[in-house]
This record gives C-alpha cells, sequence and structure tokens, in this order.
C-alpha cells in the first residue's frame, strides 16, 4: 500500500493523501505501468474485485501479462483525503494525477521507475483522465471506458433522483460528508446490464459503492456535452486513445444519446469531438455490457482487448 502526496491546483501544495496499491507479477520488472482510477462513487476496488476469487480483477489479468498497476482512491473517496466538497473540482483531480505519473515516472513511488505510463479511466475518471492528458501531455496512451460525450435521457432522469446526501446512508453516516453524493440503497442496477450480470456482482457493487463530490456532477456534465465539438477538452489528447462503452450502457447509449449497436456508430457521434477527427482513437462496443464494464460477466473479454491495445501502445 502506498500514500502519495499530491495537489489539487497546480501551482499549490502537495496537501493531499492519496492511497494506492502498485502491484506487479512476483519476480517481473515492467518498464509499463497502468494506471487505474475508479469513477463517481466507486473506489480502487472497481478494478479488483474480489468476485469469486478475483476472476474479475482487471489488476490480476495486467499483472498477469505483465504490466505494474498502480489502482487508488481518487481524492474524495475510499482511503484518501476526504476535503470540503467544494474543494473538489476535475481539473483538480487531473492535477492529483499528473502528480500520480509524475512519481510513477520518477520512481518516487514504489522505488522503482516507469518508462510508459497508460492511463485508464471508468465514467467520471475518464474525464480526469483525458484532462489531465490534455492538460500535461506525460502518458503514452489513454483507455476511456465508459464515458462519451452524450447523456441518455434515462440518465438524464436516474442521476438526479437515485444519488441523495451520503450522510443519510447508513454506510457513510457520522462522517461530516455535507456535500458528497452517493446512490440510494437498490440503484445500483442501472450500472449493469441483465445480460451481464447478476444479483451477487451486484449486490458487491452496492456493499462496495463510495461517494462523490456533488460540486463535480456538472463539470462532468459540461466536459461530456461541450458548447461545441471543438470546444471538447479531447481536442488537445494527441495520444493514442482507446474508448470502450458498454452496448447497453444506459448513461452514454440510447435514446437521446448514441446507438450503441456498434463500433461504427459510436465513431460516427464520438470523431468531431477529438483531436484529428479521432484518427488515433480506436472504439469497441461491448455488446450486452453496462455501464461498469469491469463489473460485468465480459470483465475478461474488456480485458484482452484493453490489454492486447496497451501491447501496441507500450509493452510490459
Amino acid at each position: 500500500m502506498h500514500v502519495l502526496n499530491v495537489r489539487l491546483a497546480d501551482p499549490g501544495p502537495a496537501a493531499y493523501h492519496l492511497w494506492g496499491k502498485l502491484c506487479q507479477r512476483r519476480g517481473s520488472a515492467p518498464r509499463a505501468v497502468q494506471v487505474l482510477q475508479p469513477g463517481g462513487t466507486y473506489n480502487h476496488t472497481y478494478w479488483d474485485s474480489t468476485y469469486r476469487g478475483g476472476i474479475l480483477s482487471y489488476v490480476n489479468a495486467a499483472t498477469a501479462a505483465g504490466y505494474a498497476t498502480f489502482t487508488f482512491d481518487r481524492i474524495g473517496t475510499g482511503n484518501s483525503t476526504i476535503p470540503p466538497y467544494d474543494v473538489m473540482s476535475l481539473d483538480g483531480e487531473a492535477v492529483a494525477l499528473h502528480d500520480v505519473v509524475t512519481a510513477l515516472r520518477s520512481g518516487a513511488l514504489g522505488h522503482r521507475s516507469f518508462s510508459h505510463v497508460i492511463s485508464v479511466g471508468h465514467s467520471f475518471s475518464s474525464g480526469v483522465a483525458a484532462a489531465e492528458a490534455a492538460r500535461y501531455d506525460d502518458v503514452d496512451g489513454l483507455i476511456d471506458t465508459s464515458l462519451a460525450h452524450a447523456e441518455s435521457d434515462a440518465a438524464a432522469a436516474f442521476l438526479p433522483t437515485a444519488n441523495y446526501e451520503a450522510g443519510l446512508d447508513p454506510k457513510f453516516a457520522g462522517r461530516g460528508l455535507d456535500g458528497y453524493l452517493t446512490t440510494i440503497p437498490g440503484e445500483r442496477g442501472f450500472y449493469h446490464s441483465p445480460k451481464t450480470s447478476n444479483a451477487d456482482i451486484i449486490a458487491l457493487d452496492e456493499a462496495n459503492k463510495d461517494i462523490h463530490s456533488g460540486a463535480e456532477g456538472p463539470e462532468i456534465a459540461a466536459f461530456a456535452q461541450p458548447p461545441t465539438p471543438a470546444e471538447a477538452i479531447t481536442q488537445r489528447v494527441t495520444v493514442p486513445v482507446l474508448l470502450m462503452l458498454g452496448g447497453d450502457d444506459n448513461l452514454s447509449c440510447g435514446a437521446g444519446a448514441i446507438d450503441c449497436s456498434s463500433a461504427g456508430n459510436v465513431r460516427a457521434h464520438e470523431a468531431p469531438y477529438w483531436h484529428g477527427s479521432a484518427a488515433n482513437v480506436t472504439f469497441t462496443v461491448l455488446p450486452g455490457v453496462g455501464h461498469s464494464i469491469q463489473l460485468s460477466t465480459a470483465e475478461p473479454v474488456a480485458a484482452a482487448i484493453m490489454l492486447a491495445w496497451s501491447w501496441r501502445i507500450a509493452r510490459p
């Protein structure tokens, strides 16, 4: 386990403690590390699930393939510092992520340095990863999962009603989390498709759910739906990108958003928002998979796609 002091502003003091785990296969000496960032109301367990002994753990898959992984709780979640909610911002989290990347490249984290870094996001943190890559250009590649430049009608109806103040939830009561949100018990199924999930996976998702600053909701909405495609932050991401959506992702797909029945449809919608009309972007759709790809029975398929793409960008 590692604790890294990071900033939420640049310039600014490294006043926040970020907790994470640096993993690699025993006896290996990888040159490349994948930085795994959880989405809103998730924490590090999203990438390192204990479901059925870890068969859905992307950490296990990536380290078995020879990569190192750094999985962490974002500031404002899990074991990391929980500042006042209004300190949090998407730009601030991008600064914290840059501090993580810098520490991994320099050897300040874990006393080993990595020459290649692949930044991997889920949902909200895909926006953070894109903002960081756009601002600092310090990663070799970006894997964006479960985030597109769209919001479905279903998401617009679900998100305001399915989240409430974290202090009202039995899991987080009494911790002084004013302004932080979590999902109402029983609502995690929205992030899953019945085609690739089950009651045990959803129960584990509920048990491991985390919090998210209410100040950041409008920011990710603005990130996903800029005034024009030319103003999208992703226009400034010049490194190779893998964009992966579940075909049944209730947030980005469906009425009011994207027809996710094919990767071609997603490309047609997304290309105007990316640098060079998405010349460096690979689009992938996983049929029958919901928003939380790594917490689905299709996770091994997703992991194989992510690792095959990663191998072309930066070998372990």
